[in-house]
């Protein structure tokens, strides 16, 4: 994000790191990491089609220096509902993947619902897919998760195709999501999930994956399901409020970025942009 600073009758143009770098890219030079929820995009579309306002922007980094494409972070149904509403050019924050702001954790799932042995007839219907009883949690790159069942026991989930963890992660993914019910969590031991739900199944842990992994498995469009990546980025522009027409119509991108900077700088001058170093809960998303 460029601004303007003032000194004495001096206007110059500067680079400010610490706020979010917020950029307009063509749609198509924008790529998925993880397959969109479709329950949440058609509601989202709608609504975003109704204000006429992006929110928040998607945040995305490029595949590596210098690309003209880059992978979402955060924000797939977002790009989705604005590809499917026909958008050309989309508002999003930018990333560099080097940033010491950036991190990516796993989420786990708590399936339940469902009878353990039942998920587990489950999975054997996958194919190119093994159950093994484990002592502890960990993994090589052949597994796709490890489970923690009911009853206390461990089970580790590999396939014989490791290129192709993404797409059985997905498989599995699907698989409890229609057939039970789960939940993401932080979570990593079942005793602390003891009577908070009905019909406990187990506790899917899924392996830390790299942020290079992510950005191989989308180079190869290879979709992590949703709900298992979880990227920390800092800082993260939020209520940004864009009208949707400044990213529509004919004009060219670098007009269209023009727009962007004047509208960015008319909220600096209002005092309309405030950063939040402490750790801030929001009760209105």
């Amino acid at each position: 994000m460029v601004l303007r600073q003032k000194s004495g009758k001096t206007t110059m143009m500067t680079k400010i790191q610490r706020y979010p770098t917020l950029d307009i890219l063509p749609a198509e030079n924008i790529r998925l990491h993880e397959h969109h929820d479709p329950q949440r995009t058609s509601p989202l579309k709608s609504r975003i089609d109704d204000s006429g306002v992006l929110y928040n922007p998607p945040i995305v980094i490029p595949f590596s220096n210098g690309d003209t494409e880059f992978m979402v972070l955060d924000g797939a149904n977002r790009v989705t509902s604005l590809k499917e509403l026909g958008v050309p050019h989309l508002l999003v924050q930018i990333v560099d993947p080097d940033s010491p702001g950036l991190s990516l954790q796993t989420w786990n799932h708590v399936i339940w619902g469902i009878d353990p042995q039942q998920l587990i007839k489950n999975f054997q219907q996958i194919q190119e897919f093994s159950i093994q009883k484990c002592a502890e949690i960990d993994f090589t790159p052949h597994d796709l998760a490890c489970i923690q069942l009911a009853d206390g026991s461990n089970l580790r989930l590999s396939t014989s195709s490791p290129e192709m963890r993404s797409d059985k992660i997905t498989e599995m993914v699907n698989l409890y999501g229609t057939q039970a019910r789960f939940d993401r969590t932080m979570i990593e031991d079942i005793r602390n999930l003891d009577g908070l739900y009905d019909q406990l199944a187990g506790l899917v842990i899924y392996p830390q994956f790299s942020i290079e992994e992510v950005v191989q498995f989308c180079r190869n469009g290879r979709l992590l399901p949703a709900g298992v990546t979880r990227f920390i980025v800092s800082p993260r522009a939020l209520r940004v409020n864009y009208p949707l027409g400044n990213l529509c119509g004919d004009r060219t991108i670098e007009e269209k970025r023009e727009i962007l900077r004047t509208f960015i700088q008319d909220r600096l001058d209002k005092k309309g942009v405030r950063i939040y170093t402490e750790t801030t809960v929001l009760y209105d998303e």
